[in-house]
């Protein structure tokens, strides 16, 4: 993937190209203390010969500069930022994807930029985190992610190796090299790229602005892929595909078996060949 950085705003925004210019165009937003490589650098490879691929390092991730106010982070604001942003790099309509905190970010830009897109795929995102998953309080989430942050530091290469790994089954040298994309070197110490002030900002957008408030208003046609694993969260899976079905007029929704949240990492052919599929008939709608 070809690494690209434009200015905008005072704010250094990083996005990779790949594929094919002359394909549909999917734009692809990772997820929440993530990158544009860590999310998709095995996805793209499956994608990239039936699409052009433009991966996004979000504000505060990757190589993109972070927002100076917590509610720059707000959803609605979000949107609005990309905006300026796709009309900067883009120049005809696209199909948006998004994973996990990525998916609730290109579900708002789909709501309020429908005229934009011809379609949004959301991976594992926007339809459980936080509303269906009745543990899952302010407190505990932000409390949480407060608590990740501050024990998020190695002292060894091998030790977030031994820590990732455990989030797919199908690890591999693509996936380790993308993991780089998401650490930095600090005082001898491994350190997240993203920051405590960016991340608990998106914890507090994600209570703010809820995805259900987006449903009733997305007018595009919508593809979720979702895993399965783990087992306890299948209540909060039906809890969101219901309300899914109810509020959006054109949806399709694909279970993906013996996936985790990486649903890219663990199926990355399944996912690409949905993906194909969905776009397919859109394209000849």
């Amino acid at each position: 993937m070809k690494n690209y950085i434009i200015e905008l705003e005072g704010k250094k925004v990083s996005y990779y190209i790949e594929g094919d210019p002359e394909k549909p165009l999917i734009v692809c937003l990772h997820g929440l203390a993530g990158s544009a490589a860590y999310s998709f650098s095995t996805l793209s490879e499956k994608l990239s010969n039936d699409f052009q691929l433009l991966l996004i390092d979000q504000p505060g991730h990757g190589k993109s500069t972070a927002f100076n106010r917590e509610e720059d982070y707000l959803f609605s604001n979000l949107a609005s930022w990309y905006e300026k942003v796709f009309d900067s790099i883009i120049d005809r309509p696209f199909y948006l994807l998004g994973h996990s905190w990525g998916a609730d970010v290109a579900l708002h830009y789909a709501r309020y930029y429908s005229e934009n897109i011809k379609g949004v795929i959301l991976l594992d995102g926007a339809f459980t985190f936080p509303q269906f998953q009745e543990d899952m309080t302010f407190t505990t989430a932000y409390n949480g992610w407060d608590s990740y942050i501050d024990n998020a530091k190695y002292n060894t290469w091998e030790e977030i190796v031994n820590e990732y790994r455990t989030y797919t089954k199908h690890w591999n040298e693509t996936i380790e090299q993308s993991v780089t994309s998401i650490f930095k070197k600090n005082n001898n110490k491994y350190e997240l790229t993203a920051s405590k002030f960016t991340v608990l900002s998106i914890i507090k957008a994600f209570f703010d602005e809820p995805f259900t408030s987006a449903y009733p208003f997305i007018q595009s046609r919508l593809l979720l892929l979702h895993s399965t694993e783990p087992e306890e969260l299948n209540g909060a899976r039906e809890k969101g595909i219901t309300q899914l079905k109810e509020d959006i007029k054109d949806v399709s929704i694909i279970r993906l078996e013996e996936t985790g949240h990486m649903i890219q990492w663990d199926q990355p052919v399944e996912v690409s060949a949905e993906i194909l599929r969905w776009t397919n008939n859109m394209e000849k709608r």
